[in-house]
């Protein structure tokens, strides 16, 4: 009987932090960070708030959850998006169609609001956003695969370990996105990151035939 009770105490916990994670989800989706809080969430949820911090240790901890999972997803898309492309066209022209799609994604599905506060969260050190920052996701292992074809291929020159030119890329993506950020709306994402892109690839490309043109930017 005790074994009974426990386990639909831990059936309900379940349901009630899922609840409140897609009530949560929902409202950030409808709404700024900043202007939900947790009794807006409880509210809708039609708990007390007690209960909410037995599931989450704060507004951000559960905002640093969501964007854990929408990372993983975003990840997911971006690997899937990859694997449709063909499978001979050149490793510098995948990295710019990669960079295309990631600020399509930041700009029309994330969009500015939410990334300012990622970057909040990452300045303030308040709750873990290693799946933002961190060089283990899924984002990482794409650039280093494209870049390691390219070197393969003798597309790209072998200057620095594939790893440390991955991590260039995603630092490059993450500064521009950055930049969006502090100079919004007066700043175009898609243009500036496609840029950085381009400066990057045109010095590794092996020889000055595959360098990408850069002057239709200027």
């Amino acid at each position: 009987m005790m074994k009974k009770k426990l386990d639909k105490r831990k059936v309900q916990g379940a349901e009630t932090k899922k609840k409140l994670y897609e009530i949560a989800e929902r409202m950030f989706t409808e709404h700024d960070f900043a202007t939900v809080n947790v009794e807006d969430i409880t509210d809708e949820a039609g708990i007390t708030k007690g209960a909410f911090y037995v599931h989450f240790e704060s507004k951000d901890a559960l905002i640093a959850l969501l964007i854990r999972d929408y990372v993983a997803r975003a990840d997911t898309d971006y690997k899937a998006f990859l694997e449709k492309l063909p499978i001979d066209m050149p490793a510098s022209e995948v990295l710019l169609t990669l960079i295309e799609k990631i600020a399509n994604v930041l700009m029309d599905t994330i969009g500015y609001e939410k990334m300012k506060k990622v970057y909040q969260m990452l300045l303030d050190g308040v709750v873990d956003t290693e799946a933002v920052k961190g060089y283990g996701r899924e984002l990482y292992t794409l650039f280093h695969g494209i870049l390691e074809r390219g070197i393969q291929n003798r597309e790209f020159k072998n200057t620095l370990p594939v790893e440390r030119l991955a991590q260039h890329f995603v630092m490059a993506i993450r500064g521009v996105s950055y930049e969006w950020c502090v100079r919004y709306p007066d700043f175009d994402l898609k243009a500036q990151a496609t840029e950085h892109c381009l400066l990057l690839l045109h010095g590794i490309c092996s020889h000055e035939n595959n360098r990408p043109n850069i002057s239709n930017l200027y």
